[in-house]
């Protein structure tokens, strides 16, 4: 489960034009991110460079127009700068998200007036030699018609060691049709590292007749596994398949979803250690286990399916750090028995 949002918050220093402190009481702004957790993967490993994503969000304490007009941000590698760049208003402007909920985070609202004016997502890539492992955010505002301020953070960029070895959640041939954000795939906040996975025959076709049909692919209806032992803490069997292949029609969303991202009938997993595997689009009415149900690793769990937002069957599968995907971080995945995970790769998980 996350913690609290003052827990999360990273360090933060606002600052006058002329860069000296100011005291806090005339400065209620600070930054801070989603994920609060920032990791760096591999980018290009051919090319040596890693990276990472995330939104740079400014919180104050009203709603008062605010407008960002340079963001610096400095690469550091054991407290000394390696890389600086620049991000002016209009840079700014098409990376920006603005009067973000708070309640994103945390799935309740503030218990204190807080506003989020600017949300800026911030994609890096980096050689990986550089060993950046923090970065230092300088975001100069001007609130009204008063004077602008830079307000600061550090903002440490980790490298997951991921603990529990899973196993690809089901077994046969298949192919990764979708990847996390640095494939153009999944990027919303506990999915940046997400696969999509289509099941193929023993041929590697993903269909076993041409009919358009969702039974004619491979992979409907395959056995979904546990992908390690853990605890079941979340469970949705009611949700309808989509019926059309191709097509992800909102009618058949969930009521909450009405905008999409809907997980459809989903399995979440604790495996004990701070990490929770999400399995989703599960067939209707095939998931085999309930909320508190201990599960091993390769047991059947579900059946491959359609429902939610998808345009095909497909099994969708991430790690993340919480039970509740809304407000989970995304955390980086390895397979015990898949090496190849990115887009485009054919795999044979035993």
């Amino acid at each position: 489960m996350l913690t609290a949002l003052v827990l999360c918050l990273l360090s933060t220093v606002a600052m006058s034009t002329d860069e000296q402190p100011m005291p806090a009481s005339k400065v209620p702004l600070r930054l801070l991110t989603i994920p609060t957790q920032i990791y760096s993967t591999v980018v290009n490993a051919k090319e040596g460079s890693t990276g990472w994503m995330f939104f740079l969000i400014l919180e104050a304490a009203d709603e008062g127009a605010i407008t960002a007009s340079e963001l610096t941000l400095t690469y550091l590698s054991s407290g000394k700068p390696v890389r600086t760049e620049t991000l002016g208003a209009t840079a700014l402007l098409a990376v920006d998200k603005t009067n973000y909920p708070p309640a994103r985070l945390t799935g309740t609202a503030p218990t204190q007036p807080t506003f989020w004016p600017h949300a800026f997502r911030i994609h890096a890539s980096v050689p990986a030699a550089l060993g950046v492992d923090a970065l230092e955010a300088k975001l100069r505002i001007a609130a009204g018609s008063k004077k602008t301020k830079v307000v600061q953070a550090t903002i440490p960029i980790r490298t997951y060691e991921q603990k529990t070895r899973l196993n690809f959640p089901f077994r046969g041939k298949g192919i990764v049709s979708q990847g996390g954000a640095f494939e153009a795939g999944h990027r919303n906040r506990s999915g940046l590292y997400a696969i999509d996975a289509i099941g193929l025959t023993d041929t590697y076709a993903p269909v076993i007749q041409g009919n358009d049909a969702i039974q004619d692919y491979a992979g409907w209806g395959r056995t979904i596994i546990a992908p390690a032992a853990g605890k079941v803490v979340q469970v949705r069997n009611d949700r309808p398949d989509q019926p059309v292949d191709g097509v992800s029609d909102p009618t058949f969303f969930a009521p909450e979803y009405p905008d999409g991202g809907d997980p459809g009938n989903s399995v979440v997993i604790d495996h004990g250690n701070g990490e929770f595997s999400l399995l989703a689009h599960l067939r209707k009415g095939s998931v085999r286990v309930r909320v508190g149900d201990a599960v091993t690793q390769g047991q059947a769990i579900a059946l491959l399916g359609n429902s939610g937002d998808t345009t095909g069957p497909h099994i969708h599968y991430q790690l993340q750090d919480g039970p509740r995907w809304e407000f989970a971080n995304a955390l980086p995945v390895q397979f015990g028995n898949v090496r190849q995970t990115s887009k485009g790769s054919y795999f044979e998980a035993k």
